[in-house]
């Protein structure tokens, strides 16, 4: 059966399908648009980060775990090299140190505490723009006013013989997500060994790396490698005997690891004022406080001049190329209308921002962080052609209407004085709000009467508990039995006694006694006697046998006979008697005396005459 046509009908079917067709193309279009508006910026002006590896990693890791090498390393770390925090150091603790690093250290004379003083000035702050840890040794960045000479951070430093110096250096050192951080470290550590050498009377205090924020202009800087690094920080002190400021724990949100909302300006780097100034309290609270070792006097210190603008013109990290961070900040008694954190491109104009003041207070002007002044209260602000990489602070200033001030003391601001320290107080205006703060001088030591101990004198503070010593002229104390030896024919009796102070002396009781010898031994003619106690020895000769005496005889004595005359010539020569003959005297003959001493049995007499035995009967006849 055939079906009849109806050409007007087929021509209705035609325009609806053009219709349906031309609606898809709408939609698809719109998708189109609606994919490129959330995929990210369109803005012409906005640096395109480099298609690289790095910033690949970089991505993803943006919702990855936070990273936690430092804090494990600040953990682990030994007892006294990560600062605890403790009671407020007060403001005094900030002007007694010497604040060194790079742009944002330069920021922090920038910034001003709520009593409208600048958290650093030129006195104690060396702060270099675009400069890493490599050239701490080698670039001459500090001046002297009446002096056109250069001078290194170490020079400088032993001209300004600060008590303890701050010190920041490691964002110029960034460039990837390398973990490595041995070369950035023997860097660092030279030049933190050459400010020791040049000044070692100051305390070295190492400030962490600040943290980047998640929406940085250059996503080749990553917290992984910030991260890392200051793990590496925390071991270097460790191992050297420097101090760790962990500051970035109050700059970072603990739950993403990047840096806190508005810590830092546009490009992501710089710390806003917000940041620096939840820095110095934590410098304040988590102070590290000493003696000062510096040699007294100190002598002439000469006033700094600052660091020449543009000293460094290279941007190392190239977080911004042709453009610069402005920020807007207001004092006590104002606020800001408009975008108070910009970035602007050398010789361009910011968008208008408008000081406001509280009721009771005028607007009195602006300060740029160049020099420069101006007096509307809303300012486009042109950004100088020569603007160096730390960009440009505009600060508003207010004014409250005349009237006389009435300070309060301010709750939980008070810092109480210690010894060591000086403490303050913070002080409102009830009128106009304006806020002071006033040092309290530090207290000092009340130290007690000291009690002997040894050689030293040790005395105790009585309000912190600290001691110290002093070399009093010693006294010996000998109470310590050390050896005793009993008295023999070696020597006296002696008791050895020794002092605390490891002296000793010697006295003595019972004298030296006799030797104890023994019987003796016959050795030849001599007899060797021996002490039984000390061995000494002596000789003495042995005694004679004795021989028998014989009796000594007295030779006889012969009758001498005169003599005769010989008869006369024609004389008879008479008969002999024949009678025995009288023996005639003749003088005696002497006889020597041979009785022995031993042999009483021959006599004297009285004149000396000696009795001889005559006789073989042992009769005794005297001598003529």
């Amino acid at each position: 059966m055939k079906i009849p046509s109806f050409p007007p009908f087929e021509e209705w079917n035609r325009k609806l399908l053009l219709i349906a067709a031309g609606c898809a193309a709408a939609i698809v279009v719109f998708c189109c648009l609606l994919v490129i508006a959330l995929s990210g910026r369109t803005d012409s002006d906005s640096p395109t980060p480099q298609a690289t590896a790095e910033t690949a990693e970089s991505a993803s890791s943006e919702t990855a775990e936070v990273p936690n090498t430092a804090d494990l390393a600040v953990q682990t770390a030994a007892v006294g090299t990560v600062l605890p925090q403790g009671t407020d150091a007060g403001r005094s603790y900030v002007d007694e140190t010497l604040f060194i690093g790079d742009s944002n250290t330069a920021r922090y004379m920038m910034y001003a505490d709520e009593t409208g003083q600048a958290f650093t000035s030129l006195n104690n702050n060396i702060g270099v723009v675009s400069m890493g840890a490599g050239a701490i040794t080698s670039l001459k960045c500090e001046k002297f006013k009446g002096s056109s000479t250069m001078y290194t951070i170490p020079e400088a430093v032993a001209m300004l013989k600060p008590k303890r110096i701050i010190i920041c250096f490691g964002t110029n050192n960034l460039g990837g997500s390398s973990t490595d951080a041995s070369g950035f470290i023997s860097t660092y550590l030279t030049g933190l060994k050459a400010i020791q050498s040049s000044w070692p009377y100051c305390d070295i205090i190492v400030s962490a790396i600040p943290p980047l924020d998640k929406q940085r202009e250059n996503t080749n800087l990553t917290m992984t490698q910030v991260d890392a690094y200051n793990a590496a920080l925390v071991k270097m002190c460790e191992e050297n005997g420097f101090k760790f400021l962990n500051s970035a724990e109050v700059l970072r949100d603990s739950t993403t690891g990047w840096a806190k909302t508005d810590y830092t300006l546009s490009d992501g780097v710089h710390l806003s004022k917000t940041a620096v100034t939840a820095y110095f309290n934590y410098v304040r609270t988590h102070a590290y406080v000493t003696e000062d070792r510096r040699p007294q006097p100190l002598g002439n210190i000469p006033t700094p001049d600052g660091v020449p603008a543009n000293l460094i013109t290279q941007d190392p990290i190239a977080v911004r190329g042709a453009k610069v961070p402005l920020e807007f900040v207001a004092t006590n008694g104002g606020t800001l209308s408009g975008s108070t954190s910009q970035l602007v491109k050398k010789g361009g104009t910011a968008s208008a921002v408008t000081a406001v003041p509280d009721e009771g207070f005028v607007f009195a002007g602006w300060t740029a962080s160049t020099g420069g002044s101006y007096s509307s209260a809303t300012i486009q602000f042109t950004m100088p052609a020569d603007a160096n990489a730390g960009g440009v602070v505009l600060t508003a200033h207010f004014k409250a209407d005349a009237h006389e001030h009435n300070y309060v003391e301010m709750s939980d601001t008070k810092v109480p004085a210690t010894c060591l320290t000086a403490g303050s107080a913070k002080y409102k205006c009830s009128i106009c709000g304006e806020i002071i703060e006033k040092d309290i001088p530090a207290l000092g030591h009340d130290w007690d009467g000291g009690s002997q101990q040894g050689d030293q004198m040790v005395y105790t503070c009585r309000r912190c508990g600290q001691t110290k010593s002093e070399t009093i002229a010693h006294t010996h104390n000998f109470n310590e039995l050390v050896s005793h030896t009993q008295a023999s024919c070696k020597g006296p009796e002696t008791f050895v006694y020794k002092c605390s102070c490891g002296a000793t002396t010697t006295t003595y009781g019972q004298g030296k006694t006799d030797h104890s010898w023994d019987g003796g031994v016959q050795s030849g003619s001599q007899i060797i006697y021996t002490c039984t106690v000390c061995g000494q020895q002596y000789t003495e000769a042995a005694p004679a046998t004795p021989q028998p005496t014989e009796q000594p005889t007295t030779p006889p004595v012969e009758p001498s006979t005169p003599p005769v005359d010989p008869p006369a010539e024609n004389t008879p020569v008479p008969t002999p008697d024949p009678t025995p003959a009288q023996p005639t005297e003749s003088p005696a003959t002497p006889v020597p005396e041979a009785t022995p001493a031993s042999d009483p049995a021959v006599p004297t007499v009285e004149d000396g005459t000696s009795v001889e035995n005559t006789s073989a009967a042992g009769a005794l006849a005297p001598t003529a």
